[in-house]
């Protein structure tokens, strides 16, 4: 097998996307038991814990769109941004909403609805699918973007991640531990979410990978990881049987925890292979999973759905296995389909 010296910034990339996207199936095979067991049995702690440790998903790949899109050498051209970012991700998102929909549809039985009732499913799509609007408004300002970035002074980027941290993760992390009317009155009055939200975490992507922490922190980054996670589990259990009932309001995607832990993996895993010895047939099949990804998405969750009845559920041995063994499951075949469907030529690129 050869091998051979590179920077390792592609892998990188390609780990990370796989990684990603392995956290979100986690959170969705373990949210059948999360959402149907008591908040007080064993069997929710175990599903808890795992939802609060793989909440990293978005974040990074949110950052792995910031560090790709507004790396120095990248160019942002308008109508290669529009006919080809922006229109295969618009596609994606009705190609599976609709498929979805059509699912429900049937499941309800066509004869029993209405057209407004079908093109009500069609619309609404999967929960998961949020993820492409989202990701869209951003490309949408990508232009902006760029330009502020390439312009801008070390100083003045930072600027912006501390405003993120303090008007995105701090104030959603006190609501979640505190809820209280008073804090709800004043941050609805001034709505410091609209500062950045997910936009933050596009722009520290592009920092964390092209800018850079100073060395001397990746080592209490990485190390914070651990209590982080922990902090995420124990809060989240403790905020589920105050309220009763299932919350992860404390380990959202904006979560102090779930933002700390996004950032140290960002951080390690460039550590783990940026400038190391690689084999060809591991950086081919590394890149063959990454491909994969955007595939995976959409699709595991209507693998999920359609494998639960027929007992292939997070359920079907002790959850502590069930879950991570689903989320494998899930990740294996829908790689094997994403794979096969992506190389139909002509659409197989806009639906996978």
């Amino acid at each position: 097998m050869g091998e051979k010296k590179t920077s390792g910034y592609q892998l990188y990339i390609d780990v990370l996307r796989i990684v990603a996207c392995f956290s979100v199936i986690m959170l969705h095979t373990s949210a059948q038991a999360w959402y149907s067991l008591p908040v007080e049995s064993g069997g929710f702690q175990i599903a808890n814990s795992y939802d609060a440790l793989f909440r990293f998903g978005v974040p990074v790949f949110v950052m792995i769109s910031g560090a790709l899109f507004l790396a120095p050498e990248r160019k942002v051209e308008m109508r290669k941004l529009y006919s080809h970012n922006i229109l295969r991700l618009a596609i994606l998102y009705i190609f599976w909403s609709c498929l979805y929909g059509l699912k429900d549809c049937m499941g309800f039985g066509l004869s029993n609805l209405g057209w407004k009732d079908i093109a009500r499913e069609m619309i609404l799509g999967r929960y998961h699918l949020w993820f492409l609007p989202m990701i869209v408004g951003i490309y949408v300002l990508l232009p902006v973007l760029k330009s502020w970035v390439e312009h801008a002074a070390k100083k003045n980027i930072e600027y912006f991640l501390v405003l993120f941290f303090l008007c995105q993760i701090l104030c959603e992390t006190i609501r979640a531990i505190r809820p209280s009317n008073m804090l709800n009155y004043v941050l609805n009055l001034f709505q410091p979410e609209m500062v950045c939200s997910y936009l933050g975490y596009f722009v520290l992507g592009y920092y964390l990978v092209h800018i850079g922490v100073d060395k001397r922190w990746h080592r209490f980054i990485c190390m914070g990881a651990l209590p982080g996670g922990i902090l995420n589990v124990l809060l989240g259990n403790y905020l589920a049987q105050r309220a009763g009932e299932p919350t992860g309001a404390i380990y959202d995607s904006f979560g102090a925890f779930t933002a700390l832990i996004s950032v140290a993996l960002v951080i390690l895993i460039k550590e783990i292979f940026v400038g190391k010895v690689w084999g060809k047939r591991t950086e081919k099949i590394i890149h063959e999973m990454s491909a994969a990804t955007l595939g995976i998405y959409v699709m595991h969750v209507g693998l999920i759905e359609i494998l639960e009845p027929r007992g292939i559920h997070s359920q079907m041995m002790p959850l502590i296995l069930g879950i991570p063994c689903l989320a494998v499951i899930c990740f294996v075949v829908c790689f094997l389909i994403s794979a096969v469907v992506r190389r139909v030529p002509v659409i197989g690129k806009y639906i996978c």
